[in-house]
């Protein structure tokens, strides 16, 4: 399923929501207002579903960011994902170690933190 939100970043930068994207609409339905989303590096916290996949497709736009899984493991209600970020800018490209964290409670995505170093 992360695959896929990682597989979609054509449709994202094009300003397709997650939730309209065929690949993603099972991650984003696992969403809901009360999902919390922490995105350490840029001390920012998104809640809700549609401020979510907001910053997922913004993100991509303004940013060029692109993210590649190179090892996803799940321990209990927590699945964590080790991506290697890449940043695309007029001045070229920037890569970095990016960790996802999400949280289950049940099917439900409870939250998810993200880190890049």
């Amino acid at each position: 399923m992360y695959q896929g939100y990682l597989d979609a970043h054509d449709s994202l930068v094009a300003g397709t929501m997650p939730s309209e994207i065929a690949e993603l609409a099972e991650f984003s339905a696992r969403m809901d207002e009360a999902t919390v989303f922490y995105v350490q590096a840029l001390d920012l916290e998104l809640r809700g579903r549609a401020a979510i996949e907001r910053f997922m497709v913004e993100s991509r736009q303004t940013a060029g960011l692109r993210e590649v899984p190179e090892r996803v493991l799940e321990h209990g209600n927590l699945v964590v994902s080790f991506n290697r970020g890449t940043i695309t800018g007029a001045e070229g490209e920037a890569s970095f170690p990016v960790v996802a964290v999400f949280q289950f409670d049940g099917p439900r995505i409870s939250g998810c933190w993200g880190f890049a170093g």
